[in-house]
């Protein structure tokens, strides 16, 4: 195996490659990347039992072709510290690869090619084709809402429901809960519900841009994410929650719609009294204010007043986590939100201005200290 590629054109696969790999793996094949030339066209796939990449693109030239594995982190960190623009040459010579760039010389152990776990292809049952903005849009809105508790596996990854051209994600870590939806062509839909880890939406919101369409092959058992050159494999989770969305329909009658930047910078400023064992703010509806102050910690507490843009009922108060709320609306695009309430004990449904996605989020049990 021999051929040359410039330094842009492979570093960015390699990149993505690695975490793929699994590094702290007893199998050594596991911290290897598959490489192989064909047709001047070079193919590089990762695995790591869970999740998989594959990408392809095209040499400058090829003069043998061929496969090899080799280290993906130490490829890396060669690549990388090789002047920006230069042409690289890579030999295969039966026993290593070497790696050639002007006068820098390495030469990397390998291991065959037969050992390297194929990515095993999809029969899919299910398939859409999805415009990739609204998919990685969704799945942004939602996603930092999963449970990193690995103690409920049904909780460590979104839930992607297709129904006819409608398309959905919810995502809970059981102290809140987002729920985001787009459309798709009518055409491509199958109705299926799966349940995609964490950690595989991570690397596709990484690695995929958005523009162009993304593919999506399932059997339920196994997800391919494909976009341009690009495709990334996963395991699924056997589990998923059930009627998770009815907690959306529930009536909330005690509405406060407020300025977005005024409410997290005035939050922000009370919680840095708070402490890990009283993260709670108070928020204390009255009229057209909303007054937002901390439980009382060692350090003391503090207090802010900002104005309500529309509130519709009597006095009320409600005790909030500041960090799982302000996450919220630091997703959140619109200037405006609107807190919908039910009493002190009910989750509270944090809606944006654009209502294709929302939140709800679990208050704190407790009287004020």
């Amino acid at each position: 195996m021999q051929f040359r590629v410039l330094k842009e054109d492979i570093l960015k696969y390699l990149q993505y490659a690695n975490s793929f790999t699994n590094p702290k793996g007893l199998n050594d094949i596991l911290q290897n990347i598959y490489i192989e030339v064909e047709n001047n066209t070079v193919n590089i796939k990762a695995t790591n039992y869970q999740m998989g990449f594959s990408c392809f693109f095209e040499a400058e030239s090829v003069e043998r072709e061929g496969r090899i594995t080799v280290s993906c982190r130490k490829l890396l960190d060669i690549i990388k510290e090789l002047p920006d623009g230069a042409l690289i040459d890579f030999i295969y010579n039966d026993t290593r690869l070497n790696v050639i760039c002007g006068k820098s010389k390495f030469k990397l152990s390998t291991l065959s090619s037969e050992y390297f776990p194929m990515i095993s292809d999809i029969v899919p049952e299910y398939y859409i084709k999805i415009n990739a903005a609204d998919f990685i849009n969704i799945m942004k809105r939602t996603h930092f809402c999963i449970s990193n508790d690995s103690s409920k596996i049904e909780y460590t990854g979104a839930q992607l429901r297709i129904n006819r051209s409608d398309v959905e994600t919810f995502a809970t870590g059981m102290q809140r809960i987002a729920i985001a939806s787009t459309t798709i062509d009518a055409e491509y839909a199958n109705d299926f519900i799966i349940n995609i880890p964490k950690k595989t939406i991570s690397e596709v919101l990484r690695i995929f841009e958005s523009k162009g369409e993304i593919e999506i092959h399932t059997d339920r058992r196994q997800i391919s994410f494909k976009h341009d050159n690009i495709i990334i494999y996963s395991k699924l989770i056997e589990k998923f929650i059930k009627n998770i969305e009815k907690l959306f329909n529930s009536d909330y009658p005690i509405k406060a719609k407020l300025d977005r930047k005024s409410f997290i910078d005035a939050s922000k400023r009370v919680s840095a009294i708070t402490s890990d064992e009283t993260p709670g703010i108070i928020l204390n509806f009255e009229n057209n204010t909303l007054n937002i102050s901390s439980l009382e910690t060692i350090y003391g507490e503090g207090s802010e007043t900002i104005d309500v843009l529309n509130y519709n009922s009597e006095p009320f108060e409600i005790i909030l986590n500041a960090r799982h709320l302000n996450e919220i609306l630091n997703n959140i695009d619109s200037e405006e939100f609107t807190l919908e309430m039910a009493d002190r004990r009910s989750p509270v449904l944090v809606t944006p201005a654009d209502n294709n996605y929302r939140y709800l989020v679990v208050p704190i049990s407790i009287d004020k200290i």
